[in-house]
């Protein structure tokens, strides 16, 4: 059975997509703690575009990611980019850079298939 709505789908997709990150890395990628750990977009998850890519998104633990002032989600014009870099490359970074500040509009199917791709 389809949801009813766009909306209610995208809920959905990122629900899974983010569970999907967190057993993907099985811990945080900053510190190694495997408590409270949350799905982090780099670039922000507000731009559909890399909302549910994969290279975008990495687990971190609440610390790391929001619990200071040092929390990556505050780093990311330093640490955090720096990490990103040396994760994907920088030919990688750029082309993630780029496709971050494309505009995305998701369709029902999309969703679908993000949903089924990421789930157990």
């Amino acid at each position: 059975m389809k949801p009813k709505s766009i909306s209610s789908l995208k809920k959905k997709a990122k629900v899974v997509f983010n569970a999907w990150i967190r057993r993907r890395d099985g811990k945080c990628v900053r510190c190694g703690k495997t408590e409270n750990l949350q799905c982090s977009h780099f670039w922000v998850d507000g731009r559909n575009s890399t909302r549910f890519n994969e290279e975008n998104c990495d687990t971190l633990c609440y610390a790391c990611h929001y619990g200071n002032l040092d929390g990556w989600e505050y780093q990311k014009q330093g640490e955090y980019m720096q990490f990103k870099i040396k994760q994907l490359g920088t030919k990688r970074y750029k082309a993630l850079e780029r496709l971050s500040n494309e505009y995305k509009k998701f369709t029902m199917d999309e969703l679908l298939e993000i949903i089924e791709r990421h789930s157990i």
